[in-house]
């Protein structure tokens, strides 16, 4: 289990995650996880069930545990092709922190994104990050994780910007 810090400094304010997690091999799938992909499974009951007041972590909405999903599924890929074949991953997040004035719920996604390079060794999944200062709004490119060829033919493809509204 670790703890990735994951920080975004903007021009008047930034993003600040503390996310810890761990990572388990099985011969089956998981009961209780959620599916990502064929062998990768995300369990956040830890962070569903928190309790809210012990000032360890954070109790997450659904919403925000969909962010999660998103970021792990960026890096399944890479993830499943780093793990021994014919076995299930499943990730579980223990604990997740961050101050409400320094939060943009798409940061849950990059959090788990750097958690997962981290914790698996594999290449960093390209995020496109940029300020919008009229909205006061991070914008987030998401691009799995590609090999050459793959980035390649991308490269003609229109990026997806997702923003959330808070």
């Amino acid at each position: 289990m670790q703890t990735v810090v994951y920080r975004v400094k903007g021009p008047t304010w930034g993003i600040a995650i503390d996310l810890t997690a761990g990572s388990a091999s099985a011969a089956a799938p998981p009961a209780g996880a959620e599916r990502i992909s064929n062998r990768i499974w995300l369990d956040t009951t830890p962070v569903l069930e928190h309790p809210p007041s012990d000032r360890s972590g954070l109790r997450l909405t659904p919403d925000e545990v969909g962010w999660l999903r998103h970021g792990l599924g960026l890096a399944t890929e890479a993830i499943e092709a780093a793990r021994p074949p014919g076995r299930h991953t499943v990730v579980t997040v223990h604990r997740v922190l961050f101050p409400a004035a320094d939060f943009q719920v798409e940061g849950l996604a990059g959090a788990i994104v750097e958690w997962s390079g981290k914790e698996f060794g594999i290449p960093e999944v390209a995020v496109g990050l940029s300020f919008d200062r009229a909205a006061n709004r991070f914008l987030f490119d998401w691009q799995p994780h590609r090999g050459p060829r793959e980035q390649e033919s991308a490269e003609c493809a229109p990026p997806g910007i997702y923003v959330a509204v808070l």
